[in-house]
């Protein structure tokens, strides 16, 4: 597995790191692999929440691809890990701080590197938070070299579903939330076990989960003005040990709108979880199908 390793500082002064995988990256002594064309030279792809770029999965994902000549870019943003350094002399940051909002700057700098380094039509995705990320960033920025948008494992940002997912239990967090803020404690962590495991700031959960459903994937993608392909596990949207009700809820409403025209597809991959345990044959193979037939 061969990849270089590289930093970008945002407009605003965060410094990310990520594994570059140039195309053809195969070893000499490899069985040659069958390979298709595809329009998207390379893919720049964002982790999960409380994440980072160096995840398996990713580099995997990324010598796979690039042995097929498509270049692939694991790409850390602001909201790696739970709680990180920020900008220099800034506040921490990490995903217990992030926006969604910010997803825009973190992908405008990794794209500029793309560009460097001689890439004129790009795909933008991620896995889990980050699949969200590229499809919000995507359908505000529409930057012309994005070709494509590839969301692996998205949660439906809805609040007003989330309530029907997990009635007081979202209700009773939000509130604490907005206690928190209007008492000048914007920092204060929550860690309630819902939507799904993990930690955010008071301000960070508002704004994540808004009553606009400003992040909403659904809505997004409705205005993402280029081909996407969104990739769920069977596991995570059903009843099991494994479910993850917001993806359960992406997954529903993707599909209700792959039939209206907009370039959608969905695919779900029998027997995968949220981190495709088992599955990441399947979860390449999916994505590389899809870029290959555009």
């Amino acid at each position: 597995m061969l990849a270089d390793l590289i930093e970008v500082t945002t407009q605003d002064g965060f410094l990310l790191g990520g594994a570059y995988f140039a195309p053809n990256a195969a070893p000499t002594d490899a069985p040659p692999l069958k390979r298709r064309d595809s329009p998207v030279e390379a893919v720049c792809f964002f982790h999960g929440d409380g994440g980072h770029f160096y995840r398996k999965l990713y580099l995997d994902l990324g010598a796979r691809l690039a042995a097929r000549g498509i270049a692939f870019l694991s790409a850390n943003r602001r909201g790696h890990d739970i709680v990180a350094g920020g900008a220099p002399g800034d506040a921490l940051a990490g995903y217990a701080h992030e926006s969604v909002e910010d997803s825009r700057m973190d992908y405008a700098a990794w794209l500029d590197a793309l560009s460097e380094r001689g890439h004129k039509s790009v795909a933008i995705g991620g896995h889990s938070g980050g699949a969200v990320r590229a499809t919000y960033a995507q359908s505000k920025e529409h930057w012309p070299q994005v070709s494509a948008v590839v969301s692996v494992s998205p949660g439906e940002y809805d609040h007003y579903g989330l309530i029907d997912l997990h009635g007081d239990e979202f209700r009773k967090a939000f509130s604490w939330c907005v206690d928190q803020v209007q008492s000048g404690r914007p920092n204060a962590y929550i860690r309630p076990g819902i939507p799904w495991g993990s930690t955010w700031s008071a301000s960070a959960f508002l704004d994540c989960f808004a009553p606009d459903n400003r992040y909403s994937v659904t809505r997004r993608a409705a205005d993402l003005r280029c081909p996407a392909l969104f990739v769920f596990g069977s596991e995570e949207c059903g009843n099991g040990i494994d479910s993850l009700p917001v993806c359960g809820a992406a997954m529903r409403s993707l599909k209700t709108a792959a039939h209206t025209g907009m370039g959608i597809t969905v695919e779900v991959i029998d027997g995968a979880n949220h981190g495709y345990t088992g599955r990441e044959t399947q979860l390449f193979e999916a994505m590389y199908s899809w870029l290959t037939a555009l």
